[in-house]
């Protein structure tokens, strides 16, 4: 399943289909849960982002501050500046 990010307030959606139109609905979590690969691409070419949640974190990616231990993707720490290796 592939969730797509309308643009802000978008509640649903048409689709032209070879069937006709279809109407998509924005789910509680503002996304629309597309099931469709095609569909999905279509939307994708149409501007609509694709949403990586997923929730998949790997902590070995980034640093993590030696002086206040606030963890980063980048080596200046964007908590109290410490600059990380």
């Amino acid at each position: 399943m592939t969730r797509m990010i309308p643009p802000k307030g978008m509640k649903e959606l048409g689709v032209e289909t070879s069937k006709g139109t279809r109407v998509l609905k924005a789910g509680k979590d503002g996304l629309f849960h597309i099931n469709d690969p095609k569909l999905a691409k279509k939307l994708k070419a149409e501007g609509l982002g694709v949403a990586s949640t997923s929730g998949a974190y790997n902590p070995t990616n980034g640093y993590t501050c030696v002086k206040c231990g606030f963890g980063s993707f980048f080596k200046k720490c964007g908590k109290c500046g410490e600059i990380n290796e």
